[in-house]
């Protein structure tokens, strides 16, 4: 496969392994990356999140956004999603505040994507609304000093990621070329910088740590931004708030967990977000922490049961229920999942 070749030559030119990180980025976010170029997200495709699964969701996250917006706000502001997959969550968001024209019609509507092929299919889903005005753009650019809303849903999780390892030292995941098999494989090299050694020896008794330099450089752009101007960044993903004791990182091919050193650029790698960093990210900035739980005690404490008995009427419970399970059970994403709200208004 092409970007197999392309690490492969890359390794053989610099004569030197490739720092994970490094190599994520040219998989996940090079021109042939994965998440440049291929349609990730759907029962058909390799995995689905939470606004395919069921309208409850989104519906949810639009009207609390709307009412944080009525609230704090109440006039004009940038609305922004990061990474809006297909557009489901966007158009769940739609119809659940159309009640409230205000809320969209004072919108500056922003959808962040760099995926060429989900661009397509974002303007497919969301042609009906031609009444709202929306601008696409690959990177963050507020383009306002407006008030800001900003979600998002799995966005975080797709940033790449350095990995540590503690045995007898600090070691640090590379990616190695055996070129009698012409195979990549995971190589560790022991950790000699002092400044990043000191950083790692408060994870001596978890023997693992993972740390990404550019989602929290992301975040704290976003977070520096709201505290200038007013708003609020609301984010769901999966992740953890304590020290990790394994690593984290996965590939994911047609919904089932796959080897991510097989078929690059061609399945989802992603890892687990550590919300310690953005929590502190957005106390260093000033912001008020309005939510922090699990993706299962947000939707019940903003109704998901209660929407559920309404649409118990009109659905199939058998369906129903299945879809509520998958987004609130404890053994499913229920815990796994995490929602940080932070705001400044």
């Amino acid at each position: 496969m092409y970007t197999e070749k392309i690490i492969k030559s890359e390794i053989y030119k610099i004569k030197n392994d490739i720092r994970l990180d490094f190599f994520l980025k040219k998989i996940i976010y090079g021109k042939n990356g994965y998440y440049y170029s291929k349609k990730p997200i759907g029962r058909k495709n390799d995995f689905i999140t939470a606004p395919e699964i069921s309208q409850i969701f989104g519906e949810i996250i639009g009207l609390y956004l709307f009412y944080f917006w009525k609230t704090k706000i109440n006039n004009k502001f940038n609305l922004i999603e990061l990474g809006p997959g297909n557009g489901t969550l966007f158009l769940d968001i739609i119809n659940s505040t159309s009640k409230y024209p205000a809320f969209l019609s004072d919108a500056k509507i922003k959808l962040i994507e760099i995926n060429k092929e989900l661009k397509k299919i974002q303007k497919k889903n969301l042609n009906k609304n031609l009444l709202l005005k929306i601008k696409w753009s690959k990177k963050i650019n507020f383009g306002s000093s407006f008030p800001t809303v900003i979600y998002s849903n799995e966005f975080f999780d797709c940033f790449p990621i350095r990995q540590f390892l503690f045995k007898d030292a600090w070691y640090e995941k590379y990616v190695s070329l055996n070129r009698e098999e012409n195979r990549l494989f995971f190589k560790n090299r022991i950790v000699k910088e002092n400044k990043l050694l000191n950083i790692l020896e408060k994870y001596k008794d978890n023997r693992v740590y993972e740390i990404s330099a550019e989602r929290n450089k992301y975040f704290n752009k976003l977070c520096k931004f709201i505290n200038k101007n007013g708003g609020i960044i609301f984010t769901v993903d999966y992740g953890y708030l304590n020290k990790i004791n394994n690593f984290t990182l996965q590939g994911i091919q047609n919904h089932k967990f796959s080897s991510v050193l097989e078929n690059l650029g061609e399945k989802d790698i992603s890892s687990h977000v550590n919300f310690t960093d953005l929590v502190n990210i957005a106390k260093n900035n000033k912001l008020k922490i309005e939510e922090f739980c699990t993706q299962r005690e947000f939707l019940i404490k903003y109704g998901i049961l209660e929407r559920k008995k309404t649409l118990s009427k009109l659905n199939n419970q058998k369906s129903l229920n299945q879809e509520i399970e998958r987004l609130i059970g404890k053994k499913n994403m229920g815990n796994l999942f995490k929602v940080l709200v932070v705001s400044n208004l």
